[in-house]
């Protein structure tokens, strides 16, 4: 009918044009539907996806599309990074498009529960569109969702590759995290490996160690930001992958052969600084006889066998059991506890040796003290020609310090304070040399030091070499024994050659092969110490007994702090004779020896001192025992603190404190026993 406006919604007139086609014949009664209990309330069918969440999904990913397509353009025009910027352009952006488009459907399908929770009749129509792309608004909507998914695809894909290589980055790992890991990126960025990135020694390639990494690092992300972590944080050894699939891809053990130069330059920490050079051959070696020898020190590498070994502390530096089966099969059990090897290992876990077990610090190694300072002054860095440098640069660095500007600091003014003080006519004409070494002692302090997250030279034990840490002796210390008695070898030459220069000869012109040549002269119990039980990387140890043996010298002297509520005095020969009046280092300790040494300078007074160390061993030795019967653990504490001391050092000091502890318990008995009396 012509002049009648048509009323219907646009959607009313496409719903009734896609079903004209089942309209009846003209004059026909329409079939009729039986109703429903939505029809019969005459509800209609809503769209379910007019809700609050769904439009809130859709803004919020296009405001986080037009954010990345912003970083994007960034990223292009500026030359500069920032990688707090990259985590949210490469990371944040792309996950907060993912789940706002997410959000859509959630809107949707909670949407349709909250209808059917108010109306259980309500009919929800979940059918596909029907496209027509005769109709315009269907052509303009189809084309707008092509667009967009044309742009958003690749967006989303660019963004999740960026961010795969991203959080495999250095610059992930070190800046992005930067008070957590800032020890290890300063380290990496100084070491031999600061070209190779993070993921291919900690990830290495395959999906089963990557997904793995990327759990793990979700929770250490989560750690940061709770700031939960540890401080320091742990070494990675127990998590690393077997080196056979990380390391070896660019180092390859078995075709290494021969032996390798290597010089140590130490400076002594006397008023000279005086240098001294340590010339050896470290013999290398491999396992290819097809290029050399097969023997050395990768000989552990390339054995057609196995080394296993179980350690008893979280840092492996204990190594009580080790297990070796060559390639025909044979295995020997070397054990340094006492236990026969036929008894089962320890309870810790059974390791595969393998690169990391001596190079466990390849990338993130903090240099000591005294290994820091000599490079400096090796290179020119510090002047040798300070007087005292070494000592002092050593003990500025080793002294505790809150936070990195209190020791900028305190290093500055400690050393300034020296040199003005002591050398005061060298401090005026030596300024620029002092405050060089100045700069230089700071820049060791903030390469090797982190006193946020706890982090110096000793927390983390660098397993090359035996100097300030056990490394190579927590086997090869002689006290591992197989089911044949034989041991793992403890000679130095079973790793390297000494070139000793023969100065006697011609200055440096003359080397001789031969053993290490101490600077000073070990003997006795000396000679078999482990480098690292006197060299720990701070204080260099001084040439003197009292240096290492403080209890002892302190008991001598009557100061010893545990026992001056019981008025000790020095012995009588404490100014008078020198440790090595007694000890000959060269013959066995025993009372037998001391007291021949006695007799050396009392031999005109023999009835006298002949037998007196006999006597007073028997003495004190009566008096411990006795004392500790009915003592309470206090009392035992100091007992044993008198027995580490060496009673004959002073036994006038040895009998006070014995009676002071029995006269203290007579008393303390006494006034019980007045408390139980009626």
């Amino acid at each position: 009918m012509q002049g009648v406006k048509d009323t219907r919604t646009r959607e009313e007139q496409v719903r009734d044009e896609s079903h004209s086609g089942d309209r009846p014949a003209r004059g026909a009664s329409p079939p009729q539907e039986p109703p429903t209990p939505a029809a019969k309330n005459g509800d209609k069918e809503p769209p379910l996806w007019n809700n609050v969440i769904t439009y809130v999904g859709l803004f919020a990913a296009q405001l986080f599309l037009i954010l990345l397509v912003t970083f994007w353009l960034f990223t292009l025009v500026s030359k500069t990074t920032n990688p707090y910027v990259d985590v949210v352009g490469y990371m944040v952006l792309p996950g907060a498009l993912i789940c706002s488009l997410l959000t859509v459907p959630v809107g949707i399908l909670f949407k349709s529960w909250r209808l059917r929770r108010r109306n259980p009749h309500q009919r929800l129509r979940f059918q596909m569109p029907r496209f027509d792309f005769e109709d315009p608004h269907q052509r303009r909507v189809a084309i707008a969702g092509a667009i967009g998914t044309a742009l958003l695809l690749p967006i989303v894909g660019v963004s999740g590759y960026h961010g795969y290589h991203y959080t495999d980055s250095a610059s992930f790992c070190s800046d992005a995290c930067h008070k957590v890991m800032e020890p290890q990126a300063t380290a990496y960025e100084h070491s031999a490996h600061a070209r190779v990135s993070c993921a291919e020694c900690h990830i290495g390639s395959g999906a089963s160690w990557f997904v793995r990494s990327k759990l793990s690092g979700t929770r250490q992300v989560l750690a940061t930001w709770r700031e939960s972590y540890s401080r320091p944080i742990p070494p990675a050894i127990h998590h690393l992958r077997p080196a056979r699939e990380t390391c070896e891809r660019c180092h390859w053990p078995k075709k290494f052969f021969g032996e390798q130069l290597k010089e140590i330059t130490h400076f002594a920490s006397d008023e000279a600084n005086t240098r001294r050079v340590v010339d050896m051959l470290l013999k290398t070696g491999g396992g290819d006889e097809s290029i050399g020898r097969s023997e050395g020190i990768h000989m552990h590498m390339t054995l057609a066998g196995n080394i296993d070994y179980v350690a008893t502390d979280a840092k492996l530096q204990v190594i009580p059991w080790v297990r070796t089966t060559d390639k025909s099969g044979a295995v020997l059990v070397y054990r340094s506890d006492g236990l026969p090897a036929s008894d089962p290992p320890p309870a810790e876990q059974v390791r595969r040796l393998d690169c990391m077990d001596c190079h466990n610090r390849p990338a993130h190694k903090f240099r000591s003290p005294q290994e820091a300072v000599d490079l400096g002054l090796e290179v020119g860095r510090i002047d040798p020609g300070l007087p005292f440098i070494k000592r002092e640069a050593v003990a500025a660095l080793v002294r505790e310090y809150e936070d990195q500007n209190t020791a900028q600091a305190q290093i500055g003014a400690s050393l300034t304070e020296f040199y003005r003080t002591k050398y005061p006519d060298l401090f005026e004409t030596r300024k620029a040399a002092i405050f060089q070494a100045i700069d230089h002692v700071r820049e060791i302090y903030r390469a090797c030091f982190f006193p946020v997250m706890k982090v110096d030279w000793r927390t983390y034990p660098d397993n090359i070499g035996h100097m300030i840490s056990n490394g190579c002796m927590r086997c090869h210390d002689g006290l591992h024994v197989n089911q044949n008695g034989k041991r793992i070898s403890h000679e130095c030459s079973t790793c390297h050659t000494f070139l000793n220069r023969d100065t006697a000869v011609a200055k440096d012109s003359v080397i001789r092969q031969g053993e290490f040549i101490h600077p000073y002269k070990l003997e006795g119990k000396h000679a078999s110490l482990n480098c690292s039980e006197c060299h720990t990387g701070g204080t260099g140890p001084q040439p003197n007994c009292a240096a290492c043996h403080t209890t002892q010298r302190a008991f001598r002297d009557g100061t010893s702090p545990s026992f001056q509520s019981f008025g000790i005095k020095a012995a009588p020969m404490s100014d008078a004779v020198d440790c090595d009046g007694c000890h000959d280092l060269s013959k066995p300790t025993t009372v037998a020896v001391i007291n021949g040494q006695c007799m050396e300078c009392h031999s005109d007074e023999q009835d006298k001192y002949e037998g007196m160390l006999s006597s007073w061993k028997a003495e004190a030795e009566q008096l411990l025992t006795k004392a500790a019967q009915g003592s309470d653990a206090s009392s035992l504490r100091l007992l044993a603190e008198l027995r580490a001391a060496g009673p004959l050092h002073n036994i006038e000091a040895t009998r006070a404190i014995v009676n002071g502890l029995s006269s203290g318990r007579s008393s303390t008995a006494a006034a019980a026993q007045s408390e139980k009396s009626p």
